[in-house]
């Protein structure tokens, strides 16, 4: 897979009852290199094939594991996290917050928080130059799942074997008015390309397709 200006770093979260892909997004911007969601998983030399990263983001609480890891690699670069980042990792020095925190980057890099829901307080970011939209835990897109139980798992989800919203993070949204909104806001912006932390990439049909999955799931009409 290729995007521009964008490279890949892949990981897995394995145990015997599902095995989990994590992908990590590294932007190459004008005066800035930006690494979205490290994966817990990546080794030492995946850290350092980055490049000269400038800024770490961790886009949801549920997405923070790597950020240490991440941090030890490029020392010199500024963290990010969402609302609540500091308070569950107050041993690492935050730059800023997702959605508090004027975020530099916005011509190239689109920021939007996905607000109403306090235990992930996710962001969903565009990278304009590849018309690329990238989710965390919203869709999920593995197309062949792995462990015992993993047909159990993701069919929870609904999200076995194929591309949709998972029904796992709806349940996470507690103020669906400003959840709603959000969701409103994503389906109007111009993307082509749909890139989940947890699976393949929906390359090219991404806006059909994800409009489809909201669809699905009744968010939008």
């Amino acid at each position: 897979m290729s995007l521009p200006k964008t490279h890949f770093l892949d990981c897995t979260l394995v145990s015997p009852l599902m095995h989990l892909p994590v992908r990590t997004a590294v932007f190459e911007l004008e005066q800035a290199r930006v690494m979205l969601s490290p994966g817990s998983k990546l080794t030492a030399g995946q850290l350092q094939e980055a490049g000269p990263v400038t800024d770490i983001v961790a886009p949801s609480l549920m997405h923070t594991a790597g950020m240490k890891a991440a941090a030890q690699a490029h020392p010199n670069a500024r963290l990010w996290g969402p609302l609540g980042a500091r308070e569950k990792h107050p041993e690492l020095s935050w730059h800023g917050i997702l959605g508090e925190t004027p975020w530099p980057f916005e011509s190239e890099l689109g920021l939007l928080p996905i607000p109403g829901m306090p235990k992930m307080n996710e962001s969903a970011f565009l990278h304009r130059p590849s018309k690329a939209l990238y989710l965390t835990d919203m869709v999920f897109n593995i197309k062949e799942p792995r462990g015992l139980a993993a047909w159990m798992f993701f069919g929870m989800f609904g999200t076995y074997k194929r591309f949709a919203v998972s029904k796992l993070f709806l349940r996470f949204a507690k103020d669906r008015a400003a959840f709603d909104a959000a969701i409103a806001t994503l389906a109007g912006l111009d993307f082509e390309h749909v890139i989940p932390s947890h699976g393949e990439a929906m390359l090219n049909e991404g806006k059909p397709r994800l409009l489809a999955a909201f669809r699905e799931r009744g968010l939008i009409q």
